[in-house]
């Protein structure tokens, strides 16, 4: 029998940000033909008249994937108690968490009760959410943690650390995330690496063999997290320690809004550079064009802090990339010397000497290596046999 999985979030793509959360949905619809899903937004909001009752209406259906949003009105004399904890306020007094139970079995067994799975991809944020769900429904909680744990300038709850250590299953997106949730204290349920997909179908091995001098690529939005500090201060090293011409593209730095930061300062900041000549920036492109950019680079360059497994890093590798990155979380599970180069985080003098080598052509990278690595790992097959057996295992106790 066909099941129905309810991946309950508030990270997916939405008309006004496509980027944001766009992988979750690529994952669902690459599900198509063994489950179906209902995504689901919950929110709570102040209640405005008495008695006000939570409202569940669809706002989407395609394909296998049928989305819902929830809106929960809290009572006034509930939303001003909540518990300061390392001097974060955090909704979890017994009273709330009652309530918000409450609200969320009323709803799960009022309107889904076809759901065979709960399955959470945010569990620092919303595996009591999940849990609540589950337990209503009777049926199995799988987690997931897509974002740096814990969150800059939040803790965990315990409620929500109760419920990722109660979980049926946890879907690790790398061996790096695994360490952060630990570090944390958590007791992890039984994991399973599965980190995320790349369809090698929508990516082929680019033919690179015309490229004259060596093009370095970097995707990432201008945030802290990506670094791009570091990345200017590479290019400017590498500018200063070789005379052999290379060209930079800087992309999607103005992609996600919210998310990026301001890249009008970027752009100043690279106007201004010594490699400025060198540089094409190409502040967003739909989805459907990175493979004509790819195409273009001989490298991928990642100078991030923080990743959780960058798919941009799993595209450019699927098309025969080379990355040269920071041991920035994800990357680590699949780059060594055959596949680009590793750095901390703050070494920038190594990363300016190893891309010195590579457009200089002291080192080269077999693309068809490359590929084989990435897509054995997190390729169409992999990700889709590996989800269904942990949704399997789970559903039959």
């Amino acid at each position: 029998m066909r099941k129905t999985i309810a991946l309950l979030t508030h990270w997916y793509p939405t008309r006004e940000n496509p980027f944001f959360g766009r992988f979750f949905r690529e994952q669902i619809l690459a599900l198509e033909d063994r489950f179906d899903f209902l995504v689901i937004h919950y929110r709570e909001e102040p209640r405005k008249k008495p008695f006000q009752q939570p409202v569940v209406r669809m706002a989407k259906k395609e394909k296998n994937i049928a989305e819902f949003e929830i809106d929960a009105f809290v009572p006034p004399t509930l939303a001003v108690r909540n518990r300061i904890h390392r001097g974060k306020t955090l909704r979890d007094t017994p009273e709330r968490l009652a309530w918000t139970e409450k609200q969320i079995s009323g709803v799960f067994q009022a309107h889904f009760q076809s759901v065979s799975a709960i399955y959470c991809v945010d569990a620092q944020k919303e595996a009591f959410y999940g849990a609540a769900a589950a337990k209503a429904l009777s049926v199995p909680l799988l987690l997931s943690e897509h974002g740096p744990v814990p969150w800059p300038g939040e803790a965990i709850t315990e409620a929500n650390q109760k419920a990722i250590e109660g979980a049926d299953a946890f879907l690790a997106i790398s061996r790096d995330k695994i360490r952060q949730l630990m570090m944390q204290g958590i007791l992890l349920p039984p994991v399973t690496e599965i980190g995320n997909l790349v369809d090698e179908r929508r990516w082929p091995l680019a033919d690179r063999s015309g490229h004259k001098e060596k093009t370095l690529l970097a995707v990432a939005s201008h945030s802290f997290y990506k670094n791009y500090p570091m990345l200017l201060r590479v290019l400017g090293r590498l500018a200063e320690i070789t005379d052999v011409p290379f060209r930079m593209i800087i992309a999607g730095y103005a992609a996600n809004p919210g998310y990026a930061e301001n890249p009008g300062s970027l752009e100043a900041q690279i106007r201004n550079a010594s490699f400025a000549d060198r540089t094409e920036l190409v502040p967003s492109l739909p989805h459907e064009q990175l493979n004509a950019l790819y195409a273009r680079a001989d490298a991928l360059v990642i100078t991030s802090i923080q990743e959780g497994q960058p798919v941009s890093a799993l595209e450019a590798a699927c098309t025969g990339l080379p990355l040269f990155t920071t041991r920035c979380g994800g990357v680590e599970d699949y780059t060594d010397d055959l596949t680009g180069r590793l750095y901390g985080i703050m070494e920038e003098e190594a990363m300016a000497q190893g891309l010195k080598d590579f457009v200089e052509g002291k080192i080269a990278f077999d693309p068809a290596v490359i590929r084989r690595r990435v897509v054995e790992k997190y390729g169409w097959d992999a990700f889709r046999n590996t989800f269904t057996a942990v949704m399997n295992e789970v559903a039959h106790g």
